[in-house]
């Protein structure tokens, strides 16, 4: 049975689109999106618990993602629409510019995630290659009686500025290409989001030549905690587990999944967290168990010197900074705090 979605009032925070200036679902005007040109290191802060006693150096330059896995919505209704697919406020997102969202099933669980790009005719979502076909016979299933339209976009690229750690983060002869291409884009927590089309893409790599190295976006994504489908993710998680309180909206209304969210966040009912963690020493492999009870266990490792920095899933009594926690090899590693941008309820009920 599919899940369905019911507003509780033709008023229910759908997002407003009109000629004058943005605002989100709760009124506040929404800023203009963020340009590559302005985008300027910021030190890493945990939003709960402490950072590695180490962190890898922060990746730097303009990483090349390839062609977008991406849908496109289009219709007078997609706002309406996609405001109850997925678990983020689209009206918070400027023209240009995305927000990140979750898509769940009626039980809550992940089908995918992804950004959700905002332009006055159109809304562009892109997520993982391997969860496209999933996303959208999702979206087939749930678009009913709605005006609007859902079907692939192709030709677009996807691009990523990892600013490192100078500031600013973009060289002054970098800067003027950015600035003279005037590039949009959105802040997320690896690095500045871009989405264009290819020809777009291509000129922006020419003028940014630098490249991050892959082992240094990824030590730099697990030191900060920043879950990923395939290791972090898959069909059987919730958005509460992984900690994706970045994703998730709790005044835009009602969305697929919303009902177990809020029981969940207000009620404690979440068993197992992501969490951040360290031990001295050589890193245990990814899978490996982590404590007591079956889903305790490693998803990502990297090695930072004699130090091993995890992200894996705890019991909750255990998602305490300094907890500690036993690994199967006899060594304890010890709990730094919960994964990006989370908070013990979801930062509500703290």
């Amino acid at each position: 049975m599919s899940p369905q979605v019911t507003f509780k009032s033709t008023e229910d925070h759908v997002p407003r689109i009109s000629d004058g200036p943005l605002v989100d679902s709760s009124g506040k005007q929404v800023a203009p999106a963020p340009r590559l040109s302005d985008v300027a290191r910021v030190q890493y802060t945990p939003s709960h618990g402490s950072a590695p006693r180490r962190l890898p150096p922060p990746p730097l330059g303009l990483a090349d993602l390839g062609p977008a896995a991406a849908l496109r919505v289009v219709g007078p209704d997609r706002e309406k629409w996609l405001q109850g697919m997925q678990s983020n406020d689209l009206s918070a997102a400027p023209w240009g510019g995305a927000v990140a969202g979750a898509f769940l099933n009626g039980k809550g669980r992940l089908v995918a995630e992804g950004l959700l790009w905002r332009y006055p005719e159109q809304v562009i979502i892109t997520t993982a290659p391997e969860r496209l076909e999933a996303l959208r016979a999702h979206l087939d299933k749930l678009l009913i009686m709605e005006d609007c339209e859902l079907a692939p976009a192709e030709g677009l690229w996807r691009l990523r500025f990892h600013p490192g750690s100078s500031r600013p983060a973009v060289d002054a002869e970098a800067a003027a290409s950015a600035q003279a291409l005037d590039l949009a884009g959105s802040l997320q927590p690896l690095g500045f989001e871009m989405l264009l089309s290819e020809p777009d893409a291509q000129d922006v790599l020419r003028a940014l030549p630098g490249r991050p190295r892959l082992d240094s976006v990824e030590a730099w994504r697990v030191a900060i905690g920043v879950p990923v489908w395939g290791t972090e993710l898959d069909p059987e998680t919730t958005a509460l587990e992984a900690g994706l309180d970045r994703e998730l909206s709790f005044s835009k209304g009602c969305y697929v999944g919303q009902e177990v969210v809020a029981m969940a966040t207000f009620r404690g009912r979440v068993s197992w967290n992501l969490v951040r963690l360290e031990v001295d020493g050589a890193a245990p492999l990814p899978g490996a168990r982590l404590g007591d009870g079956a889903k305790g266990r490693v998803t990502s490792v990297v090695q930072v010197g004699d130090l091993a920095i995890l992200l894996g899933y705890v019991h909750k009594e255990l998602i305490v900074p300094g907890s500690k926690v036993a690994l199967e090899d006899g060594r304890q590693a010890t709990v730094l705090g919960l994964p990006y941008g989370s908070k013990p309820g979801a930062g509500v009920c703290v």
